[in-house]
């Protein structure tokens, strides 16, 4: 696979006022990565969205449990589970039923679940499973180009057959600004790459290396998006996810654009 070095970035996913540090629109146009940072601003416009769910629902003053930074529901909080019904009817849900709940449940209160930017129009149910007595469902976020890395992008819950929320969690990101193309090659990807160690530990708990050597063994693969949380900020990266190895492998981020390595996942068990 080669990549074209592109001289002229196109753009994509604008972001609304106020979502991507204090940039103005033509600033944002020449910084990368865009930035969103966990300001006063978003924390109390949080604080403002949960007061008002807690009183909608009429359930109890608890802290939410929230990701660092989007101030999203890392999980739903112990106290609240099987308190809100999104169930009307107070009937056993079939599976169609529930959908439609679920989809009522995130136009009404959508505002704790993620940047107001996001609708129901920017999520796609990705999976919807029946687990005997409760629901699972999984939605994807659709309004950036590329998918989304390292679990962002997701809203997942879990309600009862009665219509019982039993956990939700989001990692659903603000529009931002991004390339549209990698300015980077392959082969600044294969040269970054070749020679280099990974590290592991046995089963038994030995410590092993793995060498690159061969080009072969290096597998780019198609453009991600790549959040990477840095203190109260959350970077946002376009980037080229390069398989390494064989048999054992691991997946290098590499930013597409500027080629730093991003992370590292290790693919197998030890």
């Amino acid at each position: 696979m080669c990549f074209v070095l592109c001289l002229t970035l196109c753009f994509c996913a604008c972001a609304a006022p106020g979502q991507v540090a204090t940039n103005t629109p033509q600033q944002q146009q020449n910084v990368y990565p865009p930035v969103i940072e966990d300001t006063p601003e978003r924390q109390q416009g949080l604080q403002e969205a949960w007061k008002r769910f807690l009183t909608e629902w009429r359930l109890p003053e608890v802290q939410p449990d929230l990701m660092p930074v989007l101030n999203t529901p890392r999980a739903l909080p112990t106290e609240l589970a099987g308190r809100i019904n999104i169930n009307p009817k107070s009937s056993v849900l079939g599976e169609v039923e529930a959908k439609e709940a679920l989809r009522r449940f995130i136009e009404r209160s959508g505002t704790v679940l993620g940047d107001s930017s996001i609708g129901l129009g920017n999520l796609s149910l990705a999976s919807f499973t029946n687990e005997g007595t409760f629901f699972r469902a999984l939605y994807w976020q659709t309004n950036f180009p590329f998918q989304l890395a390292e679990g962002y992008g997701e809203l997942r819950f879990t309600i009862s057959k009665k219509g019982e929320l039993l956990q939700m969690s989001s990692t659903l990101l603000p529009a931002v600004s991004l390339p549209m193309r990698a300015e980077i090659t392959s082969k600044t990807v294969y040269d970054k790459l070749l020679g280099r160690e990974f590290t592991y530990t046995t089963i038994a708990g030995q410590p092993q290396g793995y060498k690159l050597s061969r080009q072969e063994d290096i597998k780019i693969g198609e453009l991600v998006i790549y959040p990477k949380l840095e203190g109260n900020r959350l970077k946002i990266h376009l980037a080229l996810p390069v398989v390494v190895g064989k048999g054992m492998t691991w997946t290098v981020y590499v930013d597409a654009i500027k080629g730093d390595e991003l992370g590292v996942k290790q693919n197998f068990a030890s």
